[in-house]
């Protein structure tokens, strides 16, 4: 059947409608004072590309960010205007890590390469292959280490980008952590390594707790996270030696926060709990969220920050007990960045949103 050139037209008008609306994404919806509380007094808002990945680092008074459009941005925090962008050669893996006056990006398709850029202007230092990156970068013992997504464990030069050694040990999702004497702390879907910094030797191996998918955290002298099968783990890094566990009622997929000596952690289901670790842990529920967490628990000033898969923050006091909430750009999957005066949320659509307290 043959169209008119008038049904024609109307066809490709509806189709290019159609296409532009499966990327669309409502803006968010402002929030009601009395949803609101006491929420943080916006500053400024505004745009790094289209979707903000991974580690961010603050120097300066700038706040530098990898984008998916394949770009580094470094953001002014007094303004919010972008003082320089630097593209890169394929897909950002695990955001920038800054370090000093460089910063370290790493990317997956279409090569896998990590490279190194001036902090100042974003003009590359140098770029090397290494095969598609899995997860973010990380600074141990004096080498960048770098884990692709063949499972291999790489270490570089900083100054340089020439590759020290590699090890194949297994695909990981979180960056590498220091493990003591010498010795970084790889981990798996199936295994723990410590891995030697100077020459990638396998030290020791432990099966893993369970699928830790979120940076760990260092809590005194021990390495938390956790697990997809609905766990809360502690673990020795100098033996990896598991101290404790606990069990919550859903997958864990975003890092732990700690006040003082209490933990905090949220599942996926939108349940925080609060953990007092002593000769026996135990994780008391104090919040159940409508919504699911889809990013680490921040600490800010003492309050529990959570972003969720409708855009909303929320911040909750140790009891669980709500102080406010805002909105930006859903989903909200990476924690916000407490500043001396307030706070830099950071939205699904590579919004960014400086709050001020």
């Amino acid at each position: 059947m043959r169209l008119s050139r008038g049904a024609l037209s109307l066809a490709l008008l509806v189709g290019s409608v159609n296409a532009g609306c499966v990327n669309f994404r409502p803006p968010p919806t402002p929030l009601a004072a009395a949803a609101a509380g006491n929420a943080p007094t916006p500053v400024w808002t505004t745009r790094a590309g289209k979707r903000v990945t991974g580690l961010m680092g603050v120097r300066d008074s700038t706040l530098y960010v990898g984008g998916m459009d394949r770009k580094v941005y470094a953001v002014d925090l007094a303004s919010g205007k972008v003082r320089w962008s630097a593209r890169v050669s394929g897909i950002i893996t695990g955001g920038v890590l800054l370090q000093g006056d460089t910063i370290y990006v790493a990317t997956s398709r279409p090569d896998g390469k990590v490279q190194a850029l001036h902090r100042k202007d974003g003009k590359k230092i140098w770029r090397v292959s290494t095969g598609a990156i899995a997860a973010p970068l990380a600074m141990v013992g004096g080498v960048l280490v770098a884990e692709t997504q063949k499972g291999e464990v790489v270490a570089l030069e900083p100054t340089s980008g020439k590759i020290r050694w590699h090890r194949r040990v297994g695909v990981a999702r979180t960056p590498a952590d220091a493990a003591g004497d010498g010795a970084i702390l790889v981990s798996t879907t199936d295994s723990l390594f410590r891995v030697a910094v100077s020459d990638g030797q396998v030290m020791q191996r432990a099966a893993s707790p369970g699928s830790v998918v979120a940076p760990w955290l260092a809590w005194n002298g021990a390495l938390l996270a956790g697990t997809t099968d609905s766990q809360v783990v502690a673990i020795r890094p100098t033996d990896l030696r598991r101290l404790w566990t606990v069990s919550v009622d859903a997958p864990v997929l975003g890092s732990l926060a700690a006040i003082g000596d209490t933990l905090f952690v949220a599942t996926k289901v939108g349940s925080v709990y609060r953990i007092d670790p002593g000769p026996e842990p135990k994780a008391e529920r104090i919040a159940s969220l409508d919504w699911p967490v889809t990013a680490p628990v921040t600490v800010l000033k003492g309050q529990i920050i959570l972003g969720g898969a409708d855009g909303t923050i929320r911040a909750l006091r140790p009891d669980g007990t709500e102080v406010w909430r805002l909105r930006v750009w859903r989903p909200v999957e990476l924690g916000p960045i407490p500043l001396a005066d307030g706070l830099l949320a950071i939205g699904g659509n590579g919004d960014l949103h400086r709050y001020r307290r």
